[in-house]
């Protein structure tokens, strides 16, 4: 996926109005070569969303679409988001869809992510009401991962159920939570300000304070290549601080800080 994302043809198909920053879905051509209006022509109607294969779908976030910020360098959003899913890859988590930072794109430069399925309404205060335990389990992880790249704003509406594509087997893989908007994260200031404060002071599952510290071990040869481009060295350093400490967490911390919760939730 990411050497498609890195290399296909581009089309957009709309906008996110409620995106704060330019966010638009566009389709990658690799595989299906038409245009939209040909395929409006083939349908006799405009195409819906449902009428595109999910799989030529991403999400692209142009870096000329984004509003400056008082807090962040200007101009940085999506190489945040870029770093976010190398972060969550090197630590083993699957959580951040596949993104990359695409030098091409209709727009300019970018991230570009995979489109997730999901249904909007299985956001992440849905999901602890009605998730089963391997869900559950990976809403601790994502705890765990904000905590590693100080994210500033996780939205309840940023926690997202993957849908499958096509019909699956009882015996299948648990459901698949998937993370999404990570543009004001990993600042070198402290700014943690999220929707995950439900596992408060219950115990740190030992395998992901382990990822963790073993992460900031090989951080030279695992992660720093990685990071090249995306982060300033400042904020290189500060992560891997973090690293460091949070291998030791022993329980999931109380709400601290100024504004520990985000607003709006979702």
């Amino acid at each position: 996926m990411r050497r498609r994302l890195l290399e296909a043809p581009l089309e957009p198909v709309g906008q996110f109005a409620d995106a704060s920053n330019a966010t638009l879905l566009v389709r990658l051509r690799d595989r299906d070569p038409r245009d939209l209006a040909t395929i409006a022509a083939d349908l006799g109607r405009e195409p819906a969303v449902e009428d595109l294969a999910p799989d030529d779908l991403a999400v692209y976030k142009p870096q000329r679409g984004e509003r400056p910020l008082w807090d962040f360098p200007t101009g940085t959003l999506h190489a945040r988001e870029v770093a976010a899913f190398e972060i969550s890859d090197a630590l083993g988590w699957d959580l951040v869809p596949t993104t990359v930072r695409r030098e091409d794109g209709p727009f300019g430069i970018g991230s570009l992510q995979r489109f997730v399925p999901h249904d909007p309404q299985q956001h992440y205060f849905w999901l602890l009401e009605h998730g089963e335990p391997a869900v559950i389990g990976q809403l601790m992880t994502m705890v765990v991962f904000d905590l590693v790249i100080d994210n500033a704003d996780r939205k309840g509406g940023h926690v997202l159920l993957e849908q499958p594509t096509s019909p699956t087997p009882p015996d299948a893989v648990a459901p698949r939570v998937r993370l999404v908007d990570h543009g004001v994260s990993l600042s070198t200031e402290f700014k943690l300000r999220t929707v995950g404060w439900h596992f408060a002071g219950e115990p740190v599952p030992a395998a992901l304070t382990a990822a963790v510290a073993a992460l900031a071990e090989q951080l030279e040869e695992r992660l720093l290549p990685r990071l090249v481009g995306l982060l300033s060295a400042p904020e290189v350093a500060v992560l891997a601080d973090r690293l460091r400490r949070l291998g030791d967490l022993e329980a999931f911390p109380q709400p601290h800080g100024e504004r520990p919760f985000p607003w709006p939730l979702l």
